[in-house]
């Protein structure tokens, strides 16, 4: 595989972040910091994480308010 990367690895990723964010948040961690060597990897590595943080914080802002 060349140094530009393939852009399927982030959109699963994402996919994760949606599904579980804790793993998604790990996902996003291992692209940014274990493929340094891929530009693409390290962008949607950090926005995979903040994404998964997003999610996280929105999802238990939902179960505050409609399950109290």
């Amino acid at each position: 595989m060349d140094n530009e990367g393939n852009m399927v690895i982030p959109i699963i990723g994402y996919i994760i972040a949606i599904i579980s964010p804790l793993i998604g948040l790990l996902y996003g961690a291992a692209l940014f910091f274990l493929k340094k060597d891929v530009a693409l990897y390290q962008k949607h590595g950090k926005l995979i994480i903040v994404f998964s943080i997003v999610v996280f914080l929105v999802s238990w802002i939902v179960r505050l308010i409609f399950f109290l």
